[in-house]
């Protein structure tokens, strides 16, 4: 009997991939593709599960969690979750009832959760990426297999090495000086920037509960739930930065005049604990220190938009809210004030645009050494500080092409900072990119800092006058390459 050739390959093909396949749990998984690799700061970890040969009764599972370690660190990744077929079922049924009450799990999540069915291909794809910290560059990949402990049968847990070391991105060091006129590259100066090793920062945000946001329809528990979800977001995108610890979450809510004002104030004393609660069981931001309180009535919101308003009596209304005490019959007044109109307007117009919540997330950064920030620019990190830019940019060959690269991202980054301009304009200015260079100064010309680079721009325009007199005034200012820069001129000029 003749063999199918086609058939032969593939069995051929088979052999192979088994052969060079990772094999875990007792052999009964195979991991191909593996990879670790850092891309803009960022660990990717990717590989391709295999689970034909896993022997999993209909009503169990195994849990799949992938861990970095090196030495006593170590980080679990979302893990992959294989279901029998019934354990699938009851596993479906859980997902509806939670994502009907809203409730998320706190413990490990479950990147794919499968079954391990009558699938043809039982093999799942898996990718995750975490930010990259400079221990995990030696940590080594290990799938952690963690049976159910179903029908009275105990857990059991194991562990098996998937890949040693990290694929980083090759350092882009160059000693090109692309477009660089060696001549004004040394008669440019930068201006250093230095900072301490740790700054407070503090990231302000509001959840409105006005207009688009839908939030003033939903009941108290769900507003916890869209509120939690925003700051654990929020939170999320601050750790994810080089070097951040987060400090304090201060959140406040605030009302408006609905009623009693008495019950107002009862009811938000109620709502700030619910939220608070809520907060606390969810683990909004981990271990951090948070909290929560609430502004019954928010008649200073509420005076801003009205003399930002064109509604009726505005500046009547204005003068009752800042002279009548809230018990003594504030409300009642502006009711009766005119034929009612002016506090129609604010029910339907200016009430609504109070209710919401602020928050303040504090944290810490602390400053980074420059082979790490080196290390996150050559990844294409943006979360350097203006100072670590340049560090970094200092620490490459002047008029390099990494040099350049540093100064402008760093001048893209900080728009508003002087500093940051004032450096980008010295790279321009190297190139004899007059244009640029302008965009960059023509805003700080008035500055000491600005005095010398300004006197380079004016020396390339043409116009030596002017070049003279910034010059002078930047040798006056101390700047070191003023006094070259005014030799050059004058020799130019003999």
């Amino acid at each position: 009997m003749k063999k199918n050739p086609v058939i032969l390959l593939l069995l051929l093909l088979g052999l192979y991939s088994n052969a060079y396949a990772q094999q875990a749990y007792k052999g009964q998984l195979s991991i191909t593709d593996k990879h670790l690799s850092v891309l803009s700061g960022e660990l990717q970890v990717g590989m391709n599960v295999n689970y034909e040969r896993l022997k999993l009764p209909s009503d169990e599972s195994v849990t799949l969690i992938p861990i970095l370690k090196s030495g006593d660190r170590s980080l679990e990744l979302p893990s992959i979750v294989v279901n029998g077929t019934l354990k699938q079922k009851v596993y479906h049924r859980s997902e509806v009832l939670a994502s009907k009450n809203k409730v998320k799990s706190t413990g490990n999540v479950a990147g794919v959760v499968v079954q391990n069915g009558r699938k043809k291909v039982k093999q799942v794809s898996y990718k995750s990426s975490v930010p990259y910290e400079e221990w995990m560059k030696d940590a080594s990949l290990i799938l952690r297999t963690r049976e159910c402990g179903c029908n009275g049968k105990s857990a059991g847990m194991f562990e098996d090495k998937i890949a040693d070391g990290i694929t980083l991105p090759q350092a882009r060091i160059s000693t090109g000086r692309d477009g660089i006129d060696s001549r004004y590259l040394g008669l440019v100066n930068v201006v250093p920037l230095i900072d301490g090793e740790d700054t407070l920062h503090t990231l302000k945000g509001s959840i409105s509960f006005w207009g688009n946001s839908g939030l003033e329809q939903l009941s108290n528990e769900k507003q916890n739930y869209e509120i939690l979800f925003r700051l654990r977001e929020t939170a999320r995108s601050l750790e994810k930065q080089s070097g951040v610890t987060l400090s304090k979450l201060k959140v406040i809510g605030y009302g408006a005049p609905v009623g009693n004002y008495r019950k107002n104030e009862k009811n938000a004393s109620m709502r700030a604990l619910a939220l608070k609660d809520y907060l606390r069981e969810n683990y909004v931001v981990g271990k951090t220190p948070f909290d929560v309180s609430w502004v019954a009535e928010d008649w200073d919101s509420i005076r801003t938009l009205v003399d930002h308003s064109d509604m009726p009596l505005r500046q009547a209304v204005t003068d009752i809210i800042n002279t009548v005490d809230l018990t003594k019959g504030r409300e009642r007044m502006l009711i009766n004030l005119g034929d009612g109109s002016p506090y129609r307007y604010m029910v339907g117009r200016i009430f609504p645009r109070v209710r919401r919540v602020d928050y303040a997330i504090s944290y810490t950064q602390h400053r980074l050494d420059t082979a790490e920030g080196r290390r996150l620019f050559e990844m294409g990190s943006r979360s350097l500080k203006l100072s670590e830019f340049f560090s970094v940019a200092m620490s490459y060959p002047k008029g390099s092409n990494e040099y350049n690269d540093a100064f402008d991202l760093a001048a893209r980054l900080f728009p508003d900072s002087p500093e940051a301009a004032i450096n980008a304009a010295s790279v321009a200015l190297s190139k004899r990119d007059v244009k640029k260079a302008r965009a960059y100064l023509e805003k700080y010309a008035t500055l000491p800092l600005a005095y010398n680079n300004m006197g380079i721009l004016y020396l390339l325009e043409g116009n030596r006058d002017k070049a003279e007199v910034y010059l002078q005034m930047a040798a006056a200012a101390g700047v070191k390459e003023a006094g070259e820069s005014l030799s050059y001129l004058r020799q130019q000029h003999e």
